[in-house]
């Protein structure tokens, strides 16, 4: 009986193990720093194709890429990444209020994948004139 719950305990944690992406919160306010960050809660590395291999979309639309070093970025079991959107376009335009898609692409094990998440952009009634 231990030894069926030694495994069943050891296929959950295994089962349970997976890649976080998600933002900070899911509402900002115009002008505020989207964050969002990647953990790995994996037993192996996870690997990014650049610095910052994340894209915004507006819809269908590509609205933003960071520009990035093309370098291989490694992110080991229960370490987790950071970064932050500043809410421009690529021309940098402030965006409108709106939703928005952040994908985020990695490689596990040696598989490319597409890790997405929603956010929800209000306006900053606070600062209007």
């Amino acid at each position: 009986m231990r030894s069926l719950l030694v495994l069943l305990l050891a296929f959950f944690n295994i089962s349970l193990a997976s890649i976080v992406f998600k933002p900070d919160k899911d509402i900002y306010k115009k002008g505020e720093k989207v964050c969002f960050y990647i953990e790995n809660n994996t037993n192996s590395e996870v690997i990014l194709p650049s610095s910052a291999p994340w894209v915004v979309f507006e819809g269908e639309k590509l609205l933003f890429a960071p520009i990035a070093t093309q370098q291989i970025v490694k992110i080991q079991p229960k370490q987790k990444k950071k970064w932050c959107w500043n809410q421009k376009d690529f021309e940098n335009n402030d965006i409108v209020s709106g939703e928005y898609t952040v994908r985020l692409t990695v490689f596990e094990n040696g598989k490319r994948k597409f890790l997405t998440f929603k956010v929800k952009i209000e306006p900053n009634y606070s600062n209007a004139k």
